[in-house]
């Protein structure tokens, strides 16, 4: 089959070059970026006892007290003094900078619904810089929490607004949307969200000038689980009508997702190259099992399935080959950056031990 044999020679060693810096992106969860306080309104004195000391707060204090906090990692400290906030001070002037900062320290403990409560109630601030800042961390909310509802619903109103974006800014907003999509299972939104993103910042160039890769990778990364997952759609069954088509078709798809993902790569950002990487590696291992596991035809009896299997899978070992490849390199890649808690590294390491037993002669 020329056709399949032509896939594998398409280049891996792009993950060998895709190392880059660490990016964080505009909207991972960064204590530095607490916002001060502006004024306090009201100030209360609580009276002690021998058994508990006394207080003195306004709301700017209650606020300082929690961004000093926040600054010491102590943020489920910094929660007791925002929430006290805001249930003595409602309608104080710092309550959505208040409920900003308390979702980022529920952003940080993962408790995903209550941040996008509080992101929503800071948006809702007549602080249009505040309210845009807490739009684009509902939306990374929302893609942690994998909630495309809350990614849509926040980049649908940071559209809306008069707020100029920047152009990092809005690769992020669309390959949030685009990421939101596919995790809808709507391909054909995901794939124009994903172009969007992409023509924004078309060339390495252009993506190594942006504030942050992030995006831009994740938006190739996007384009190419569009197509894979496309691929993994084209049914193959042995000695049906339209067999050697379907193989065609697969095989192109594979290829076309293959060059995808190696734009994800070359975008530079570690860990969309690790997602890239894995998933050119499990693209190659799903083509080999559609084709060895194939259903045959009803007048077959158990040898003649068997022999079918055993010398398709011998012609068709350069595939496992390739996925074996593929894993080994986005390891390598990860011990280099540094990224091994990377759910996709961690994909890829459970993986490769199998793979590699297949490969040398395993069952």
């Amino acid at each position: 089959m020329p056709s399949m044999r032509t896939a594998l020679v398409l280049a891996l060693s792009a993950l060998l070059g895709c190392a880059g810096r660490p990016a964080q992106g505009p909207t991972t969860p960064d204590h530095t970026r607490a916002r001060p306080a502006v004024r306090g309104e009201e100030f209360r004195v609580i009276g002690g006892s021998s058994a508990t000391p006394g207080d003195a707060f306004d709301a700017t204090l209650l606020f300082e007290r929690a961004i000093a906090l926040m600054r010491e990692q102590r943020c489920a400290d910094a929660l007791t003094e925002l929430d006290r906030l805001l249930r003595e001070f409602p309608m104080a002037s710092v309550a959505p900078l208040a409920q900003y900062n308390r979702g980022l320290c529920l952003q940080r403990a993962q408790r995903w619904t209550d941040a996008a409560t509080a992101m929503t109630a800071a948006a809702a601030s007549r602080d249009a810089t505040l309210a845009h800042d807490a739009l684009f961390r509902l939306a990374a909310v929302g893609a942690s929490g994998q909630n495309p509802t809350w990614v849509l619903e926040a980049t649908d109103a940071l559209q809306a607004r008069a707020l100029p974006l920047t152009i990092t800014e809005r690769v992020e907003l669309f390959a949030r949307r685009a990421s939101a999509r596919l995790a809808e299972g709507n391909l054909a939104e995901a794939e124009r969200e994903a172009q969007r993103a992409a023509a924004i910042a078309p060339t390495d160039d252009a993506v190594h000038a942006l504030d942050d890769d992030t995006h831009a990778a994740e938006a190739r990364v996007v384009q190419g689980e569009v197509t894979r997952r496309r691929s993994l759609a084209v049914a193959y069954q042995v000695e049906a009508p339209d067999a050697e088509a379907a193989i065609t078709r697969r095989v192109q798809l594979v290829t076309r997702a293959h060059l995808q993902f190696n734009d994800a790569i070359r975008a530079g950002n570690p860990d969309w190259a690790a997602a890239a990487g894995f998933r050119i590696g499990e693209m190659y291992r799903d083509l080999y099992d559609t084709i060895v596991d194939a259903p045959t035809p009803t007048t077959w009896d158990d040898a003649q399935r068997r022999v079918y299997r055993a010398r398709t899978a011998e012609r068709l070992r350069p595939l496992l080959q390739g996925a074996l490849r593929s894993w080994e390199l986005t390891l390598s890649m990860a011990r280099r950056t540094g990224i091994t808690s990377n759910e996709w590294v961690r994909r890829a390491s459970e993986s490769v031990d199998r793979l590699r037993a297949v490969v040398t002669g395993g069952p």
